[in-house]
């Protein structure tokens, strides 16, 4: 829901939900507090210097996160704890970072969070005021957090975030105030605020009742002839729109959980923007050619699945596809429409992993899913979106693996039979062995032995029309290719042969023999196939290495670090290695240790491969060390270093040479 034209008029400060009053400091092993009419009896406490911490186990603390409508990941590779709210928001903490990040705001935690066994401790005052939740005098209470007004010359809509899911009642609705009750939500927001705006006077928040059973009420004082229309409530956000001197209210964007939500229209340009003087026209709506993807946001199923909504307005067509295990990845592209809000990058409940929405063309919206698995999804348009049933059964291998379809006034869908032949086993080799090798596709032949030992492709990730993560000035793209040309030079100094999957800021297109390859072993995809032509590039040369160079980021400033990502038993030393070259440099960026995880060309490679995220775009940290000519040379020597090391820890037999 941010947007550069977010903010107009604010009412008390988003930063109410980092700066709360303070609590008691716990000294016991356990503590009580009461809340909504019932006792929750915290065990997992811990005392650190700076206060109490509290364990991301703990059963009472999940079910105060389930009550609030919050959901927590642990992300062991990152060493991060994400909790995505009902706002929609993501807190994010970081192992042995004290700073923390409530979606685009960061603060100062009291303490870092920190290991205790396997168990993950976080400050527990800053949890709370992160989450929106007050604590005094043995109590916990929901509380009001923010008010925003955005104006639109003679429109406006009042935007309210609060703790939990809101659910106000309207108590007054006159020709020249309304009014709304949050029952059972404090607030400490300052009391009166004037606006001067849509036709919103002065907005005026109150609290009543006790810590125990709190009421706040929201009254809005209107002008003349001023028309709101029905408010959108159900998730941790609230809003209503209003329209001056009788216009119709603005069309909002429907919120996450709410119901009967109305279309929305493409944010304003900035010069329609307008703080406390009322004024011009209303903002231009979209050409009706184009349709608008509102919202995307996911919610819980039955039996344990999980459901996407796509909520769209107009007509539009779309495409998907999904890839198989273990890769699991599945998107679907709503072509000829735009995206309402920004890009979104979060964390996701099982079955689902993570979530991906951004406009990767200005035609095209594009929302990808990780899946847990090869789970069975049902993709069923409407007239107002599209929903993605994601499962916790697994799919049948004869299942479609793309799709196509139409949103709008016609409604269809199409899922094609993709059927793909195994690939033989003697060719490609499933590894039957125990551990961790049990079960695991090893692509290309057991026991790759380079046929030029001495060559290493360096891959650097994106290019072209994929720009990959952008942050301020720098892009990803840029920058994955000027680490990847100084990892060049130091290596071919160093007597190493080195090819490079792109030189130039281009894309790796496909080639015939790319494209078939990625459909015998069943990804049967466009962005498989390009993801092949990386890899073909290795394998048909006999290289000895295969890594890839990327830069990280996040939905907000939280999550920094280097990360070492691999696939392939085969690939673990020269993982290992890496990051400990890696952490032992003197590049100041916190090691985030190696990942095993599916992705393509590590996956794909012949040889030994890795995936190195260098840094954070998204961290202001990291970014600065990115934005650094000097720090991305170090980083360059760093990865060159494991190169050397992991080549003298495992020479190739002279016969080979």
């Amino acid at each position: 829901m941010s947007s550069t034209h977010r903010f107009v008029a604010r009412i008390g400060s988003a930063i109410a939900i980092l700066v709360l009053f303070a609590t008691t400091v716990v000294r016991a092993d356990t503590v009580s507090y009461a809340f909504e009419r019932s006792t929750l009896t915290f065990t997992h406490l811990t005392r650190a210097a700076g206060g109490t911490a509290i364990g991301i186990d703990d059963p009472t603390l999940r079910a105060l996160l389930k009550s609030l409508g919050a959901t927590l990941t642990w992300r062991s590779g990152d060493r991060s704890v994400l909790i995505a709210t009902s706002a929609p928001d993501v807190i994010s903490f970081g192992v042995g970072d004290a700073q923390y990040s409530v979606g685009a705001l960061t603060a100062q935690a009291h303490f870092a969070p920190y290991l205790s066994g396997s168990e993950v401790y976080l400050p527990f005052d800053d949890l709370l005021h992160a989450l929106g939740v007050g604590a005094q005098d043995g109590v916990l209470e929901r509380l009001l957090t923010s008010v925003d007004v955005q104006g639109y010359g003679i429109q406006a809509v009042l935007i309210a975030h609060g703790g939990g899911i809101l659910h106000p009642q309207v108590v007054t609705d006159s020709p020249d105030r309304v009014v709304y009750e949050f029952d059972g939500v404090g607030t400490t927001l300052a009391p009166q605020r004037t606006i001067n705006a849509g036709g919103i006077r002065s907005v005026e928040i109150t609290s009543s009742g006790t810590a125990r059973d709190p009421k706040t009420l929201l009254t809005i004082d209107l002008a003349p002839g001023t028309r709101h229309d029905a408010p959108q409530s159900g998730s941790g956000e609230f809003e209503v729109a209003f329209g001056a001197n009788g216009s119709a209210p603005p069309l909002v964007e429907p919120l996450r959980g709410s119901v009967a939500a109305a279309p929305a229209v493409p944010p304003p340009a900035p010069n329609e923007m307008v703080t406390a003087s009322p004024l011009s026209s209303p903002p231009a709506t979209a050409a009706a050619a184009v349709a608008t993807v509102n919202t995307v946001s996911v919610q819980a199923g039955s039996d344990g699945a999980q459901s996407v909504a796509i909520t769209v307005t107009g007509d539009a067509t779309y495409e998907w596809h999904r890839l198989r295990a273990p890769d699991n990845r599945f998107w679907i592209d709503i072509k000829n429409a735009q995206l309402a809000g920004g890009p979104q990058d979060q964390a996701e409940a099982n079955p689902l992993i993570a979530l991906r929405v951004r406009q990767i063309d200005p035609q095209t919206v594009r929302i990808a899913l990780s899946l847990a698995g090869d789970n069975a999804l049902d993709v069923s348009p409407s007239t107002t979106g599209v929903s993605i049933d994601v499962g916790t059964a697994m799919v049948a291998e004869t299942a479609p693996r793309s799709g196509t379809g139409t949103i709008g006034a016609v409604v269809s869908a199409n899922e094609p039979q993709t059927l793909v032949t195994p690939v033989p086993a003697d060719e490609y080799g499933m590894n039957g062995t125990s551990g961790d090798d049990q079960g695991e596709w090893k692509f290309g032949p057991r026991g790759y032995v380079p046929t030029n030992p001495k060559l290493i492709v360096i891959d650097p990730g994106h290019g072209g029309g994929d720009r990959g993560s952008m942050h301020g000035d720098l892009q990803e793209a840029v920058l994955n290719l000027d680490m990847a040309e100084r990892v060049q030079a130091i290596l071919i100094a160093r007597g190493w042969q080195v090819k490079m999957t792109r030189s130039t800021d281009h894309d790796v297109d496909a080639t015939p023999a790319s494209t078939q390859a990625a459909i015998r072993i069943g990804h049967d995809n466009a962005d498989a196939y390009a993801l092949q032509a990386r890899d073909d590039i290795a394998n048909q040369s006999g290289a000895r290495l295969f890594v890839s160079i990327h830069c990280n980021a996040y939905i907000n400033s939280g999550p920094n670090g280097a990360t070492v990502y691999y696939s392939k038993p085969g690939d673990l030393a020269l993982a290992q290695i890496m990051d400990r070259d890696i952490a032992m440099s003197s590049l100041g960026v916190k090691d985030d240790g190696i990942v095993k995880s599916h992705l393509y060309v590590t996956l794909h490679a012949n040889m030994p491969a890795v995936l190195i995220e260098t840094a954070f775009l998204s961290n202001p940290s990291d970014y600065a060390k990115l934005d650094s000519s000097a720090w991305r040379q170090q980083m360059a020597e760093a990865i060159a270093d494991g190169i050397d090391r992991y080549a003298q820890a495992n020479p190739v037999a002279s016969n080979n040479q």
